[in-house]
């Protein structure tokens, strides 16, 4: 928390004397608004890959339960729709953090007054852009993976999801990173993947391995 803090205190600080690579013209005021708006997007999507996976693996009366969080599942689970929103999903991080980049890292000049009135070597270090990262990485991502692995139901019955998963969709159908798609297709057939089906066998397989074992250790425990 002190680490954040700090952090948060120094960029937020550089912010308000001009003092980043954010572009000229833009006030601080706005700055700080469109920071904090980018961190709660991408931490949303951030969270949402973890809360898909956790919710697709509840009970169906669960999931049923709400009718958002089904909705979001069975849009993102359609077809191919979860490869692409993985592509359109990382457009939409490369171009927030590009941004956020801009804002959060420090160009404070030598010779120039530094924050805080820190050590000319002390705010070197602060212009490395390290504060920014430790930013993003702790209000961007890890919090909202936390949650979104805590309560996974309630996060993806958020209305915005189906919203975020729309835009990735759209972005991913630009075909800007179609290459993704060829990329992949090359490493399966190098590597030769397969389905998960050719290596653990099909659900009722799975059923009958599974019922038998129980009947095998049964077996001992009665002899």
């Amino acid at each position: 928390c002190a680490a954040l803090g700090f952090a948060l205190a120094v960029t937020l600080a550089a912010l308000f004397q001009g003092k980043t690579t954010m572009w000229a013209g833009v006030p601080s005021w706005v700055s700080v608004i469109v920071f904090f708006g980018l961190m709660c997007f991408v931490g949303m999507m951030e969270g949402m890959q973890i809360a898909m996976f956790a919710v697709v693996k509840m009970p169906k009366e669960e999931l049923e339960s709400s009718p958002v969080a089904k909705a979001n599942c069975e849009l993102t689970f359609a077809g191919q729709n979860f490869q692409a929103f993985l592509i359109g999903r990382q457009i939409c991080v490369t171009c927030c953090m590009f941004v956020v980049a801009r804002i959060t890292s420090l160009n404070v000049a030598a010779g120039e007054a530094t924050i805080f009135g820190v050590s000319s070597g002390l705010q070197n270090f602060f212009n490395t852009g390290l504060l920014g990262a430790l930013i993003t990485t702790i209000i961007g991502s890890l919090a909202w993976r936390i949650i979104a692995s805590s309560f996974p139901l309630a996060f993806m019955a958020n209305p915005l999801i189906y919203v975020i998963i729309r835009l990735c969709l759209i972005l991913e159908a630009t075909g800007i990173c179609s290459a993704a798609w060829l990329l992949a297709l090359l490493h399966k057939v190098v590597a030769n993947f397969q389905v998960d089906e050719v290596y653990v066998g099909e659900p009722e397989e799975q059923g009958k391995k599974i019922a038998a074992g129980a009947g095998a250790e049964g077996a001992e425990i009665e002899a």
